[in-house]
């Protein structure tokens, strides 16, 4: 890893623990805000201490953030690839294998592997989303009096196992993309394997442009057949006449 990748890393990581940290700190005061409101109804949920506190807690953490960001801008450290495309892997590997005749074995068990991954982080999924199903269908964990312990059960729920589900998507998805990318190094050696033994893409592709041509030639052929039929047998004069009594028609002549 680069010093560059390595500076990234540390940035976004530090970025993610100060949402966090924001995020249940809010959780946490609201809640306990909540709480001593419904003691004390004329007290506020949100007390100027307990913020300052927070502050005091997270300043070293947001003023690293800070400091990073700043290090970032002098030094030039940036991310080369922001400003370009996305590389779309499995585009690139179907590009490549439909060039190839014979898949080699080392392809097709990539292939199998791919499946396999996908599959699993889809299984891994569901299951990740019975215990909420289960949750939801329980209409005891909803309480009509209650709106704010429904709204924090849920999220007490929801949030760990929709992380869970997710990440082994996010997973399964990363190992996906490693085997394409060996497949695709398989897929260039089975094309050099097949130009050597004279299967090349222009051999395969050859008579294409004839076929095409070929097919041109038929369809004009047709086309111009049925033209002198249909004049041979008076559809012209009638498509004219017909034509000829929409048009005044639209126009308020007939």
């Amino acid at each position: 890893m680069t010093k560059r990748k390595a500076y990234l890393w540390l940035q976004a990581a530090v970025c993610i623990v100060l949402a966090a940290y924001l995020s249940f700190s809010a959780i946490k005061t609201y809640r306990e805000g909540s709480v001593r409101k419904a003691e004390h109804p004329m007290e506020s949920i949100y007390v100027p201490e307990e913020t300052a506190e927070i502050a005091v807690k997270i300043a070293p953490l947001f003023f690293a953030g800070i400091g990073l960001m700043i290090a970032g801008i002098v030094l030039g450290v940036k991310d080369e690839s922001a400003g370009q495309p996305v590389k779309d892997v499995s585009f690139e590997r179907d590009l490549l294998t439909a060039r190839i005749a014979h898949p080699s074995r080392a392809m097709l068990d990539e292939q199998r592997t791919q499946k396999r991954l996908r599959l699993t982080g889809r299984i891994l999924f569901v299951l990740c989303m019975i215990p909420l199903l289960v949750y939801l269908l329980d209409a005891g964990h909803f309480p009509q009096n209650d709106p704010e312990a429904m709204f924090f059960g849920l999220i007490r729920v929801l949030l760990p196992w929709t992380s869970v589900g997710i990440g082994a998507l996010m997973v399964t998805s990363a190992l996906q993309k490693k085997s394409m990318l060996r497949e695709i190094q398989a897929a260039e050696e089975a094309l050099k394997t097949e130009k050597k033994a004279g299967r090349t893409e222009v051999s395969q592709n050859a008579s294409l442009p004839k076929r095409k041509a070929v097919l041109q030639v038929i369809v004009i052929i047709a086309a111009a057949a049925f033209i002198i039929a249909g004049t041979l047998n008076g559809s012209a004069r009638d498509v004219l006449y017909k034509a000829v009594t929409i048009c005044t028609e639209c126009i308020g002549l007939g």
